[in-house]
């Protein structure tokens, strides 16, 4: 029977192939492993947030410094003046600041002398991360409640950032989707660079006067060209699904096309260092799908482990999705994302020289 003839011919293929026979099998571990570690367990969120004490009582102080400085989930700055905190606020570098008003303590101090009292915060918050915010005021009411030792909700006026437009769930997981494309980049690079060396069209060439630079600079023209394109489709289905624009469309570009070069250098540095299609597919979706879950692309990086967050911080596509965010979301200006973005730049520079350099070895040898 040939086709038994056949499949054993394939099976015997791959088993001998031992990269990528290990590839296919450890993939899905890799993968539940990675996951489990991100979302299950008991991750400690890390939501930083501002005080504004108008209060200047005793009883305000304690509250700041033994109650709220006391939730593990919460990182709290104080601030003298709301125009410093609403800055830090827009940057990123907040998630929400609360102020607390005259008259606060002596509210606490009735409560807990059984007489009624009318207990106020004002919160600014982000509302760009939906799950964020809504957790941050959660928190705030059970904390001051728990503090204050009454029953009834606290009287919380919350004031989101972005009243000019309504923040949607597309609004939020947008960029994210985004960068996950782009981040496909990586074995469509991989597999178009491979298919020539696999199939013996690079040793060819290297025959004629060309150089390995002109093979290098063709592959990477036209994966740039592709990334451009992609970036075009997907802010354009991203728009025509809801996503509100409210920054600068062409500094959102720029951060989505830096993500765009990382990609390629990735794939190309695979490219390098494999020598078939089947060891270089598996391996580049073991970069791609650890990264797609580590950069947030699909939720909040802050309802991540610490550990694993400082991990996706060293990688630039975390700072893409943070300051592609900001600015189609936020409307912030590249002083609030330069930080982002010079990572970015270090980051396509860097691994685009590597992958060059590692592929012209590859094709010199």
């Amino acid at each position: 029977m040939r086709f038994l003839e056949l499949a054993s011919r394939n099976l015997k293929e791959t088993y001998r192939d031992p990269l990528a026979l290990g590839f296919l099998l450890a993939f899905p571990l890799l993968f539940m492993l990675l996951f489990g570690v991100v979302v299950g367990g008991e991750a400690t969120p890390n939501f930083p947030i501002g005080i504004i004490d108008n209060d200047h009582t005793q009883v305000s102080q304690v509250f700041v410094n033994e109650a709220l400085a006391e939730v593990d989930a919460f990182e709290v700055s104080t601030y003298d003046d709301a125009t410093k905190a609403m800055k830090d606020l827009k940057f990123g570098d907040l998630k929400a600041y609360i102020v607390i008003p005259q008259g606060f303590g002596q509210q606490v101090i009735q409560s807990g002398q059984g007489d009624e009292a009318n207990i106020t915060l004002n919160i600014t918050y982000d509302e760009s991360d939906i799950m964020v915010s809504e957790q941050i005021i959660s928190m705030i009411n059970a904390v001051t409640r728990s503090f204050a030792n009454i029953e009834i909700p606290i009287t919380i006026d919350s004031n989101p950032i972005h009243i000019e437009t309504e923040i949607t769930y597309i609004d939020f997981i947008a960029p994210g989707i985004i960068i996950f494309g782009l981040l496909i980049l990586i074995p469509t690079s991989a597999r178009i660079m491979i298919h020539d060396k696999e199939k013996g069209m690079l040793s060819r060439l290297l025959t004629t006067p060309a150089r390995p630079v002109d093979f290098i600079s063709g592959y990477s023209l036209c994966l740039i060209a592709i990334a451009i394109v992609q970036i075009i489709i997907f802010i354009a289905a991203a728009w025509g699904f809801g996503m509100d624009i409210v920054g600068s469309l062409w500094l959102a570009f720029l951060i989505f096309f830096l993500a765009g070069l990382c990609s390629i250098g990735i794939g190309m540095v695979v490219a390098s260092l494999t020598k078939t299609e089947n060891q270089a597919e598996p391996l580049c979706w073991i970069f791609a799908m650890p990264l797609a879950i580590l950069s947030g692309c699909w939720f909040s990086l802050e309802i991540m482990p610490s550990y694993i967050r400082n991990i996706a911080y060293a990688f630039p596509f975390a700072h893409a999705i943070d300051a592609s965010r900001g600015v189609l979301i936020r409307g912030v200006g590249l002083e609030a994302i330069s930080g982002d973005l010079l990572f970015l730049v270090g980051w396509a520079v860097g691994i685009f020289a590597i992958g060059v350099i590692l592929f012209r070895r590859s094709m010199r040898s």
